[in-house]
């Protein structure tokens, strides 16, 4: 754990501020205030530009009506902070967040934006301004993750902390990303942010390996998976470009006719979207347990084709989770995440758009 003092700070948004390229092209924050049970305000800092000289963009995905386990647990939480280092809340069953295997948004959705340039709907702050002024006008409550500073009044690192290039290795971990969400009367959304320099895949660990780049030199960045060309040719084409294979749907606790459970197996059910054959020698299905289900030894996939997978090795709860599909080097291929009410409808059948 390098992040020092993550955790989430549940509070009502009172106000924002920003730097713009005339007041701070090096480092430049937009600043949100807040207030909890505690007297004074609090101040979000907020990153709206990398510090790498190199590629000071960001990769930025924002989900207009999010839905996740994680939500539950969010709207349990008292106003304040809540430090989520070394608890029950650390880790894939808890509250703390990981981009990569959270399964919190889809990869292929997100934009690769500068910091502030000269049009409409081209960087961050044209699309971080209308959002807040929506949750400042609606009295939204807000869900910030990072870690704390100040004295314990603000709170920063809002943003992924993992797969960082060397120069801010030291702040690489799993489970410990920073971001930002807006619980409104009758739904939730939700901004997270990354560096387009940072890595797609990084080490699961232990140690200090954990959040590391895969590999640790020639790795994949979001400003190469999210190419302006692969999203032209494909609206998901940021996810075809790791594997054309997703997940398309699955059994969850499955009821027999008298209401009971384990009536049938649990399920996975895997999609080929492409139009070549798919070797899936090696594959895995994770839960978010992290217990993992192996593919059958030489199985290929057709083209166009599903294939049902049971999960017995990775039992898939009915009070939500997420599903993760690594191919045969334990990289990420795909993911999805389902609430508790998901798991129930249907007869424990939850699909996904493909």
């Amino acid at each position: 754990m390098v992040v020092q003092d993550y955790g989430v700070w549940k509070a009502t948004p009172v106000r924002y501020t920003f730097e713009g390229r005339d007041q701070d092209s090096i480092s430049p924050h937009l600043s949100l205030f807040y207030t909890d049970n505690e007297e004074g305000e609090g101040r979000a800092a907020i990153n709206i530009k990398s510090g790498d000289r190199q590629e000071s963009r960001l990769a930025y995905w924002t989900v207009p009506n999010f839905t996740h386990p994680i939500t539950d647990k969010l709207s349990a939480l008292s106003p304040g902070f809540a430090l989520l280092a070394d608890t029950p809340e650390q880790g894939p069953d808890g509250l703390a967040l990981d981009f990569i295997r959270g399964n919190l948004f889809n990869r292929g959705s997100g934009r690769i934006l500068p910091h502030d340039v000269d049009g409409p709907n081209n960087d961050i702050l044209d699309e971080l301004k209308p959002l807040l002024d929506r949750a400042l006008a609606a009295k939204a409550t807000v869900y910030i993750f990072g870690s704390a500073f100040d004295n314990g009044k603000g709170i920063h690192n809002v943003h992924q902390n993992q797969g960082n290039p060397a120069r801010f290795s030291r702040d690489n971990g799993v489970f410990q990303d920073g971001a930002l969400f807006l619980g409104f009367e009758d739904h939730f959304e939700a901004v997270f942010i990354g560096f387009a320099s940072q890595a797609v895949h990084t080490e699961d660990g232990p140690g200090d390996d954990a959040g590391q780049p895969i590999p640790r030199t020639g790795y994949r960045t979001w400003a190469n998976f999210l190419a302006p060309e692969a999203r032209e040719a494909d609206k998901e084409g940021a996810e075809i470009a790791d594997s054309p294979v997703l997940i398309a749907e699955a059994l969850v606790n499955p009821e027999g006719p008298d209401g009971q459970p384990g009536a049938a197996p649990e399920t996975v059910t895997l999609h080929n979207r492409s139009d070549l054959n798919v070797d899936l020698d090696g594959w895995k299905i994770r839960n978010r347990a992290a217990q993992e289900q192996p593919l059958p030894a030489g199985l290929t996939l057709a083209a166009g084709k599903k294939l049902v997978v049971e999960v017995p090795k990775a039992p898939l709860s009915n009070k939500g989770g997420t599903i993760t599909l690594l191919d045969g080097k334990g990289l990420k291929v795909h993911g999805v995440s389902y609430t508790k009410e998901q798991a129930r409808a249907r007869g424990g059948t939850v699909v996904w758009a493909n």
